[in-house]
């Protein structure tokens, strides 16, 4: 039936020689779970259970080819023998669950942090990725020599482990495409200038691995089709035909695996396309790359969010789909596909939580899925309990759904209580701000679980310390969110900022202000969804930069889509009062002056609140074990109240609360 409902998903294919089961890869991500640059049992137990999920091809995260990339030490060497026993463990345990698993090698170039060995960047030219970002080093002849032989070396690593196939990466910033691009690459040798030059040393590279390696494995290149960069800044995408023309026709290439963007503020926001994106945004310029590489194999990945949006891609063309984060959130997605569950995947609602912990330099995790990192000790159902507790969860949110339906899973016996007569918390009413749909899948696939765990629901149910004790729960898991805390500002009538995703908050010729002292994705929201309706909208900030509470990759773009409203931003601003014609008087942080902007009709606040100290401690008292979860314990991010749910839920055996425990 599913075969029917996704006929070229589900169609085997063979690249370069290697037959695969379905259409449907993993892309190389960086994960951060290696230590001192080695394979750890994280890497293995996270790639085999998404081959175990159905997943074609694995291919797995870099290996950085030279001690001037390694960078975090979270990262992959493709320079060190010692690696070789823990690459050999990722191709058994993908093998093993009928996956096939290629690898990519890359340079991260003048962007590559070397924080461990304290290395300069290498790069092109002297021209650092950001502004006010490292000098790199600019590499000489003798070094650009050293380094292709590290490619070769790596690849030659690769297939000694068993990698049955490898991609070049040539795109995203890394080091080829900074010799490729006319901003990063500023040399007057035969390296630079003209892109026929600047295409000469990528091209060396590939061919050198390819002579090396290519009659034993396939080797392919990764390249972007759109740098999202200014005129000159970047290539143009007739540059990048040009380059994909060129490397294409480099003898050996067996597959083209294309996607987007430099490693730049904001064109990487791009690669990884969050909720606001609609379905493979970039899908029409990857097609035109069929104009010069012909019939050879070519892959994608960017926002495959779902497989009918895969479905979709491959009827057009395209020979295989990459989906990341949807196998981050549910490794096994194509399994439930395929038997016809899918109610049952639980789905990415791409707010990007899980590439921010690679910015942070943190081992990845998942917001939808917890697990992720934890494969080996976290069981996705969780195991049968000796000893079943009664619980009681205070609060539907997001936090509360996921702590009931896992405790119900184990065995405990679990009541939920919402005092509202709608389950989701915050995301049902953030699920109707511009962009952010995706909410509303989440919060459907939470109630669609918790509903089928055994858990019972409650509605209209308000929680005190009487109803609580009268309940006669062995634990309470405290769900209830944040308390809010009532902002004054003289001469002003504040409103909530999720009022202003009311039909009737935003209309052409209004002017709002959002005074943020959160820095969150409310405060987007927000912001969009009046633009959008046709406010005039500024953020009023006291950090030095809006939205800091935003995951990095999805700030980059939302900046960019706000300024393209017209939304000003005000950050380093102190309000003061608002005066009686509407206007704002605020303080600058960085100057002796005072500032009146406005006038606004409608003045909006975001805050944080606080944790439910007063109920935790009151119940506490009388004896009972509370464990807080999400906002209740503190006010954070929906990424924190989903591991919260997970660590709480899962140790519930434990009969002694230890709510600061990690999991």
């Amino acid at each position: 039936m599913t075969d029917t409902r996704y006929p070229h998903v589900f169609r085997p294919f063979t690249l370069g020689g290697v037959e695969i089961r379905n259409r449907i890869f993993l892309p190389a991500h960086t994960t951060n779970f290696a230590r001192d640059f080695l394979p750890t049992p994280e890497h293995a137990a996270y790639l085999a259970e998404r081959a175990r999920g159905g997943a074609g091809l694995v291919i797995v995260e870099p290996l950085r080819v030279h001690r001037t990339s390694l960078g975090r030490s979270g990262g992959l060497s493709g320079s060190d023998r010692e690696a070789l026993p823990g690459l050999r463990a990722m191709v058994e345990a993908v093998r093993r669950e009928g996956a096939r698993i290629f690898v990519q090698i890359t340079h991260a170039g003048r962007h590559g942090e070397n924080a461990v060995d304290r290395l300069p960047a290498w790069g092109p030219s002297a021209v650092p990725w950001v502004a006010g970002g490292e000098m790199p080093h600019a590499m000489t002849r003798r070094e650009m020599d050293a380094v292709r032989a590290a490619y070769v070396e790596a690849a030659q690593l690769a297939v000694e482990a068993g990698f049955e196939g490898m991609e070049v990466h040539l795109g995203h910033g890394h080091l080829l495409h900074q010799f490729l691009s006319p901003g990063a690459n500023r040399r007057t040798d035969a390296w630079g200038g003209s892109l026929e030059n600047r295409m000469r040393y990528p091209l060396e590279v590939l061919a050198a691995v390819i002579a090396a390696v290519g009659e034993r494995v396939p080797v392919g290149v990764r390249l972007s089709v759109a740098d999202l960069m200014p005129e000159g800044e970047g290539l143009s995408e007739e540059d990048q035909l040009r380059v994909a023309g060129a490397a294409s026709a480099v003898p050996g290439v067996a597959f083209v695996n294309a996607s987007v963007a430099a490693y730049q503020v904001p064109s990487i926001g791009h690669h990884v396309a969050d909720m606001s994106a609609p379905p493979h945004p970039f899908l029409e310029q990857t097609l035109r790359l069929r104009e010069v590489i012909g019939a050879m194999p070519l892959l994608t990945a960017n926002r495959y969010a779902r497989l009918e949006h895969a479905e979709a891609a491959l009827a057009r063309g395209l020979d295989m789909v990459g989906m990341n984060r949807a196998q981050m959130a549910d490794p096994a997605l194509l399994e439930k596909a395929r038997a016809g569950r899918e109610d049952d995947i639980r789905p990415c609602v791409a707010n990007n939580f899980c590439l921010e912990q690679v910015a942070l330099h943190r081992p990845i995790t998942c917001m939808m899925n917890p697990r992720v990192g934890r494969e080996a000790s976290w069981p996705e159902r969780p195991a049968p309990v000796a000893d079943p507790r009664r619980v009681l969860v205070l609060g539907g949110g997001p936090a509360g759904l996921e702590a009931a339906r896992l405790a119900a899973l184990a065995g405990h016996d679990v009541t939920l209580w919402e005092r509202s007569d709608t389950l989701g918390g915050q995301l049902v009413v953030a699920g109707t701000g511009a962009g952010r749909g995706d909410l509303h899948r989440m919060r459907d696939w939470l109630v669609r679980q918790v509903t089928h765990s055994g858990a019972r629901i409650e509605m209209g149910r308000d929680a005190d310390v009487e109803s609580v004790v009268s309940h006669g729960a062995d634990c309470v898991i405290l769900a209830t969110g944040p308390v809010a805390v009532a902002p004054s500002l003289k001469g002003a009538r504040l409103r909530p900022v999720i009022a202003a995703l009311s039909p009737e908050a935003g209309q052409a010729g209004d002017e709002g202000a959002i005074w943020d002292e959160a820095g969150g994705w409310a405060t987007l929201t927000a912001a969009e969804t009046l633009a959008r309706a046709g406010a005039r909208v500024s953020i009023i900030s006291r950090p030095d930069g809006p939205l800091w509470a935003v995951t990095v990759y999805s700030r980059m773009t939302a900046l960019e889509r706000l300024a393209g409203l017209g939304v000003a931003m005000r950050p380093g601003m102190v309000p003061l009062e608002a005066e009686a014609d509407g206007r704002l008087l605020c303080r600058n942080r960085h100057a002796p002056e005072t500032l009146r902007l406005g006038p606004f009709s409608t003045i909006f606040h975001a805050g944080r609140g606080e944790g439910a100290f007063a109920l935790q401690s009151a119940l506490e008292d009388v004896g009972c074990d509370v464990r807080p979860v999400g906002d209740a314990a503190a006010p954070r991010s929906l990424l924190e109240a989903m591991h919260d749910a997970h660590r709480v839920a899962r140790a519930l055996h434990d009969r002694v609360a230890r709510t600061l425990q990690a999991g």
